[in-house]
């Protein structure tokens, strides 16, 4: 009796994740750098905020956007361990984030698009299919 090999098979093994999409590849990068911009954000808040009047208000503006960028580095951390909470996660905190930065118009508008953009990316049909695969795997 002989035994054939499935290719088919070992190319699907369970070991083996399947290859990451360009999407999600420029997906992580995108929110890094969007967690460096958030804080940028907030450090020329605060340079602004110590060269005129203490406010109260852009005190606390700059602290949540602060803390927003560390919470979008900390939560794009896990896209490079394809974990599919990360990608809920920066969706919701995406969302939660853009929507309200839409109203106060200017450079919050571009911040919000930018975020926008990062959503879009890790919601694209190749990175849909990817998290899909690894879904099924575990």
């Amino acid at each position: 009796m002989i035994l054939r090999r499935n290719d088919r098979a070992s190319a699907s093994s369970p070991g083996q994740l399947p290859e990451l999409p360009g999407a999600l590849r420029v997906a992580r990068w995108w929110w890094v750098v969007l967690g460096l911009v958030f804080a940028g954000f907030a450090g020329k808040l605060l340079l602004d905020e110590f060269s005129a009047q203490r406010n109260a208000t852009t005190l606390l503006f700059a602290g949540l956007l602060c803390a927003a960028g560390i919470a979008v580095a900390f939560l794009a951390s896990g896209l490079w361990r394809a974990d599919r909470r990360a990608r809920s996660h920066l969706t919701w905190l995406g969302l939660i984030l853009a929507l309200p930065l839409f109203l106060r118009f200017g450079r919050y508008s571009l911040l919000a698009l930018l975020v926008l953009v990062g959503v879009l990316l890790l919601w694209m049909p190749s990175s849909i299919k990817y998290f899909r695969a690894l879904h099924r795997r575990k």
